[in-house]
C-alpha cells in the first residue's frame, strides 16, 4: 500500500509512520520534530476546517457551540507536549514508544445507537442511518 514504516531491532513489529501526501503521522519522518509535528496537530484540530473550529460544519443543532467549548492548546502546553514528545521520539526511535505510529488494523464494532441522544442533540438525518433507527423493531 506504499505506506512508510520504519524497522529497528528494538521494535517487535515495523512502526507505519504514513503514507506522504495523503495520510501521515504526527511524527519524523513526516515532521521535522516533534515540535512541528505537536503545532500541526494544533492548527489540524483548531485551524480552518478542524474538528475544534467553530467555523466548521457539523452535525451538532448548535455545532459553533459545540466546537469553540473545547479549549484552546495554550504556548506552555503545546511547549510540555512537544518536549515530552521529542523525549520519547529520541529514547526509542518512534512515536509513540511501545506501540506503532499509525494502528493498521482492520475491526467491526456493533452497538445500539440511543437513537433519543442523537435526536435531540443532532441535526436530522445527520446521524444515523434508517437500519439504525429500525433495528429494535427489526431484531428485538
Amino acid at each position: 500500500m506504499r505506506f512508510r514504516y520504519d524497522q529497528n531491532k528494538r521494535w517487535s513489529l515495523p512502526n507505519p509512520t504514513g503514507l506522504s501526501g495523503v495520510f501521515e503521522g504526527y511524527c519524523p519522518p513526516h515532521y521535522q520534530d516533534m515540535r512541528h509535528a505537536t503545532e500541526a496537530l494544533t492548527r489540524r484540530k483548531f485551524g480552518e476546517g478542524g474538528a475544534y473550529n467553530p467555523n466548521t460544519p457539523g452535525a451538532w443543532i448548535d455545532s459553533a457551540k459545540v466546537r469553540k467549548s473545547a479549549s484552546r492548546y495554550t504556548e506552555e502546553f503545546k511547549g510540555c507536549v512537544a518536549l515530552q514528545a521529542q523525549y520519547i521520539y529520541d529514547t526509542y526511535g518512534k512515536f509513540p514508544a511501545t506501540v506503532q505510529s499509525i494502528f493498521c488494523f482492520m475491526y467491526v464494532q456493533a452497538h445500539h445507537l440511543d437513537i433519543d441522544f442523537y435526536d435531540n442533540y443532532f441535526k436530522p438525518g445527520s446521524s444515523y442511518l434508517t437500519t439504525h433507527k429500525e433495528h429494535m423493531k427489526r431484531w428485538h
